[in-house]
C-alpha cells in the first residue's frame, strides 16, 4: 500500500469508529416516549371506553371483569434510570422508569402504588409501542384499578 492510501485508510477507520461510537452514545442518551392509562375494572357492567377497544380482548384475558372505563391517561418521556410519574385517580400513582431503549423492545420498570404504601412492581420488556396491563388493585367502590404502560 502506498503512503497516502494508509494515511486514508487511517482516517476512514477512525471516521467510522467515531460514527458508531456517537449512534450508541444517542441510543443511551435518547428520551422513551411513555404513556399511561389508568383503568377503573368492574363486574357491575360490560361497557368499555372507546379508547381501550384495542387492549379489550387482552384486558378481558388478564383480567376477569366484564367492564373496563379510562378514567385517566397521562403521557411524558423520560432518559434510561428517570423515572416518569403521574397520578392516577382515588390516591393512586404511577412511577414508570425505562430500564433499556432500542429500536423494537423497551424495558419498563412499572410501580404502582397509594400513599406510603409499598408499591407493587414489575420490570417488563415489551415491543415498542405494546401495552404492558398491570394491576388488579381494590378501588373504593369495590372495582380494581388496571394500569396499562407503553413505551416507544
Amino acid at each position: 500500500m502506498r503512503h497516502w492510501q494508509t494515511g486514508l485508510a487511517a482516517v476512514l477507520a477512525m471516521a467510522l469508529l467515531s460514527a458508531s461510537f456517537g449512534q450508541a452514545q444517542d441510543t443511551s442518551k435518547r428520551k422513551t416516549d411513555i404513556q399511561v392509562l389508568a383503568i377503573r375494572a368492574t363486574n357491575k357492567n360490560t361497557e368499555i371506553s372507546p379508547e381501550l377497544k384495542e387492549i379489550a380482548d387482552e384486558l378481558k384475558k388478564q383480567f376477569k371483569f366484564t367492564g373496563f372505563k379510562l378514567e385517566k391517561r397521562a403521557t411524558g418521556s423520560a432518559g434510561i434510570d428517570e423515572a416518569f410519574k403521574t397520578p392516577l385517580f382515588e390516591g393512586w400513582e404511577a412511577r414508570v422508569t425505562p430500564k433499556e431503549n432500542d429500536t423494537k423492545r423497551v424495558k419498563l420498570q412499572i410501580e404502582i402504588a397509594k400513599g406510603t404504601d409499598k408499591p407493587d412492581s414489575a420490570t417488563v420488556t415489551v415491543p415498542l409501542g405494546k401495552f404492558q396491563l398491570m394491576g388488579g388493585q381494590k378501588l373504593e367502590n369495590g372495582d380494581s384499578l388496571i394500569v396499562a404502560v407503553a413505551g416507544r
